[in-house]
Parts: structure tokens; C-alpha cells; sequence
């Protein structure tokens, strides 16, 4: 292999695998960790590290396979905005996306092995984890692999919501803590709303396309104006649940910190709402303007809850 076709190698899968897209895996697994140290966990820094590890390498499965079956399925051609257009090139092939996704999968479930075998004594089989694990697993799967095909049929958000808002988060405490709690689900609800937002505001985009490829979103049931409608809910719903949560002492009040990202909510609704054309440049920005709002909440909430642990 030459030095040029290595580069260009390089180069491809560092699209295909859509690394900005990170911070939607890295933020809960830094909120669940930082917060089971919150409520009395020591801190392990290898068990967050080989998280953090695992999550990322779950997100770019995800992503391989999503490229894989939307291109499959049609969904991704020439003229369309979705996935990362590698295959829509010809730049990879199929078969090379699958095998990538088949390799960042299985060294991610190779980790949760690891935490299995580490709280095995604790628990047998160390079930916990491996619910948690399984569940994300066959859900990056079935987000567009049938038969579930939950992308296709209206259950792409829900499905973000539980798998990278409340289960990273709760795995991320479970490997600091070796235990669940309630207040671990709650305290994830702020980024499992907006990281569900990055997807409504990529649905919202797409109504036109995925209607002609005959596909369901919750956006293609709803419509322009009711895609924008529960647009909205998702990106005041945290701000909300972070004060329910401040208040009802589930977080600490420095928490709120997470208040400050409200101005790039607002502006965020704003332009959701101006502009009506779902082909306009602008809103074909929305998802990547939703997931610098999800992390910016995620670390900001994160970081009010390190602040209330040293206070």
C-alpha cells in the first residue's frame, strides 16, 4: 500500500465514521461518571477512560451501520443530506462500512466484557451492565436494521433518548459506582432530551427525502409545523428538568450553571421557527448547531455538579 493510498484511506473513514459527532457519546459518559463521584463513588480513572473508549467506539458502529442499511435502503443518494456520503461516492463500499462497523462494535463489547468479568462478583453475570450493554447493542443495530428498522418507522428518537441520553449515562455510573440509582435516570434527562433535538432537527430537514423514499420519522407524521413543535419541547424540556432537579436537591445548585447555553436554545428556536423552507441552507445546519447546544449542556451541567461536590 502506498503512502497516497493509505492517506486516502485514513481520510475516509475519518469521515465515515463522523468523529464531530463524538461529543453526543462523550458528554453522557463524562456526566454519569462525574456524577456518581457526586453521590460518594470514588472516581476510577481507567473504568472512565475505557467508557468513554467503548462509547465512542459504540457511536461510530452506529454510525457505519446507519450509513450501511440508509444507503442500502435508498435512503442515502445523490441530491440527499444524511449520513456521511461515503457510499453515496462510491469513495467506500458497502462491504467495507460493514466490516468497519463489525470491528468498532465488537472492540466495544470486548470493554463491556471487561466490566462484566470486573463486577461479576458483585453481581452475578454482572447483569446491570450487561442489560445496559445488550440493550445498546441491539439498538445501534436496529436503529435502521431490520427488522426493527426504528429509524424508518418513527422510533428514531425515543430510541436516542433511552440509548445515548439515560443508558450511557447510567453505564458510565455504573462502572464508577457498581450500582443503578433513580437520581442517575434523572439527572441524564437533560441530555437525553437534547441529543434526541440533534435528530428531530435532522428529520425536520429531511421530510421531503424521507417521504419520497417512503420512509416514517415522527417529523414525516407531524409535519413542518409539528416536527418544529416538538423541536421546541426537546430544547426547553432540560432547561426545565435541570431546575426540577436543583429543586428537588437530585442535583446540586451549581447545576445550574447549565442555565447559561439558554441564549443558544433561543436562538436555536428562533431560526427553527423563521425559517419555513426544510431545504434552506440554514436549517440544513440545525443538527450540528443542536449537538454544539447538547454539549455545551451536557459539560456545563457536568461541571455544576463538580463544583457542587467540592463545595
Amino acid at each position: 500500500m502506498t503512502a497516497a493510498t493509505l492517506s486516502r484511506q485514513v481520510r475516509n473513514w475519518s469521515i465515515a465514521v463522523r468523529p464531530f459527532a463524538y461529543p453526543a457519546s462523550i458528554v453522557p459518559v463524562v456526566l454519569g461518571s462525574v456524577f456518581a463521584w457526586f453521590a460518594g463513588s470514588a472516581f476510577h480513572w481507567p473504568h472512565f477512560i475505557l467508557a468513554l473508549i467503548a462509547g465512542m467506539l459504540y457511536h461510530s458502529g452506529c454510525n457505519l451501520v446507519n450509513d450501511y442499511y440508509d444507503f442500502k435502503s435508498g435512503v442515502d443518494r445523490e441530491g440527499t443530506f444524511g449520513g456521511s456520503g461515503m457510499l453515496v461516492s462510491g469513495a467506500m463500499t458497502p462491504r467495507q462500512i460493514a466490516v468497519g462497523a463489525a470491528v468498532a462494535l465488537s472492540l466495544g463489547t470486548l470493554i463491556g466484557l471487561y466490566f462484566l468479568w470486573h463486577f461479576s462478583g458483585q453481581y452475578p453475570l454482572g447483569w446491570p451492565l450487561l442489560a445496559i450493554g445488550a440493550a445498546g447493542l441491539l439498538g445501534t443495530i436496529f436503529y435502521t436494521a431490520s427488522p426493527a428498522n426504528a429509524k424508518y418507522n418513527a422510533l428514531g428518537e425515543p430510541l436516542v433518548f433511552v440509548m445515548m441520553g439515560v443508558g450511557m449515562v447510567l453505564g458510565a455510573y455504573f462502572v464508577q459506582a457498581g450500582t443503578l440509582s433513580w437520581p442517575a435516570v434523572w439527572i441524564s434527562l437533560p441530555i437525553a432530551f437534547t441529543v434526541a433535538a440533534i435528530l428531530q432537527a435532522n428529520d425536520t430537514r429531511d421530510i421531503a427525502d424521507d417521504r419520497l423514499s417512503g420512509i416514517t420519522t415522527i417529523s414525516t407524521l407531524a409535519g413542518p409545523t409539528g416536527a418544529r413543535v416538538f423541536y421546541s419541547f426537546l430544547l426547553v424540556a432540560p432547561y426545565l428538568t435541570v431546575i426540577v432537579l436543583v429543586l428537588t436537591r437530585v442535583a446540586p445548585w451549581p447545576a445550574l450553571t447549565a442555565l447559561i447555553t439558554l441564549p443558544l436554545a433561543i436562538k436555536l428556536l428562533a431560526l427553527f421557527w423563521r425559517l419555513r423552507d426544510e431545504r434552506h441552507e440554514q436549517l440544513a445546519m440545525t443538527d450540528a448547531m443542536t449537538a454544539q447546544l447538547h454539549m455545551a449542556l451536557g459539560l456545563t451541567l457536568s461541571l455544576g455538579v463538580i463544583i457542587g461536590k467540592l463545595l
